[in-house]
């Protein structure tokens, strides 16, 4: 990733909207709505080996990527990007995650060359100040990206990572005035991952209201080792597993699979209270074995789904799984950012950071 100074921010980017397998089986969904095309996040300036990750945090958005020197860049509401931890290289193989823990506080998760997983925190009062790398305690044993979502029940952060027996270990990150401590390692015998990529990207997982269980639960999105995408269906305060099912629409894929509900990202409601609605949208997304983005829709919190489909406009080829969040302007929309592969198309350089808005 280089080092200079985007020719549109973020926000710019936002105005402006206003290896991998997928085998994609049945009759494809409908069209959404309304999109944006393709559109660079940077003016093509930087190169990254992963799609770019985002949270925004009291208006200001933070952007994290794994660079082509595997070293982890970020940048903060659309600057310049540089390096996190100084110009110390080769810390993950994997794609890093973000999210704001404790509330008000930017944290960046990666999958360490020692398969443990590490994390920094934003200094307060800092844009580009970090805090040292911290190790969480032995045993994640993880092959591939860490997936971070907030407790619905506790607010502790839920941190799950593939293990090397392809199942998916877990811990709870809980903060108590500001220090951090963790749960321990816990494997889920349920999930068990697909066989095939060589850095598994895990699980993709949100907060929701679950229509058929009544009450808040944590919905995970993954490959399995038949290749088809799978939904587990979890406590948020115990991480014990309700349910784990097939999703339907046909999709097959060996990678990992981005995920995202719309509405507000702080809590979760129920029928009847205001942004259920919103929060029971949810997009799943993988790249598919033409090498191109597909994505799906669901409006009962990820329990069904609309059916899979090319988003529309130029065809986007990448070679990471793709990221998908909620679209930091009222969250009613959601965006995907991909790696682009230039071999396949010369409508963006070669590892270029690209995204779309979806409503």
């Amino acid at each position: 990733m280089v080092r200079q100074r985007m020719v549109s921010g973020w926000r710019a980017v936002l105005a402006a909207f206003a290896g991998v397998v997928l085998v994609l089986a049945g009759t494809p969904g409908p069209a959404q709505a309304a999109e944006t095309e393709w559109i660079s996040l940077d003016g093509n300036q930087s190169r990254v080996l992963s799609a770019v990750y985002s949270v925004t945090i009291s208006g200001a958005t933070y952007d994290v990527a794994r660079g082509t020197d595997n070293n982890i860049w970020f940048r903060y509401n659309g600057g310049s990007w540089h390096p996190l931890g100084g110009n110390n290289a080769s810390r993950t193989t994997s794609p890093p995650r973000i999210v704001e823990y404790p509330p008000g506080r930017a944290m960046v998760v990666i999958r360490g060359t020692d398969g443990e997983i590490w994390y920094s925190q934003a200094n307060s009062g800092s844009l580009n100040s970090w805090t040292d790398w911290v190790r969480l305690p032995a045993g994640a044993n993880a092959i591939g990206s860490p997936i971070l979502t907030i407790s619905s029940a506790t607010r502790d952060l839920m941190i799950e990572a593939p293990n090397s027996y392809r199942r998916i270990n877990t811990t709870f990150l809980r903060n108590y005035n500001g220090t951090l401590t963790s749960s321990g390692w816990r494997v889920d015998s349920h999930a068990l991952l697909g066989t095939n990529a060589t850095d598994i990207e895990g699980d993709s997982q949100i907060a929701v209201y679950g229509t058929h269980y009544y009450e808040s639960v944590l919905r995970s999105f993954f490959t399995g080792t038949d290749h088809r995408v799978w939904r587990e269906t979890t406590n948020p305060t115990t991480g014990a597993v309700r349910d784990l099912s097939e999703v339907n629409g046909g999709a097959e894929c060996a990678s990992g699979v981005g995920a995202a509900r719309l509405g507000n990202q702080t809590t979760v409601v129920g029928p009847g209270q205001p942004g259920y609605a919103e929060q029971q949208r949810v997009m799943i997304s993988c790249i598919g074995n033409d090498g191109y983005v597909w994505e799906s829709t669901s409006n009962d919190g990820g329990n069904t789904f609309d059916g899979w489909r090319r988003p529309a406009g130029a065809l986007a080829p990448s070679n990471s799984t793709p990221a998908v969040f909620p679209t930091p302007l009222g969250y009613l929309s959601w965006t995907i950012t991909i790696r682009w592969n230039g071999a396949r198309s010369s409508l963006f350089p070669d590892n270029a950071a690209v995204s779309k808005r979806i409503w």
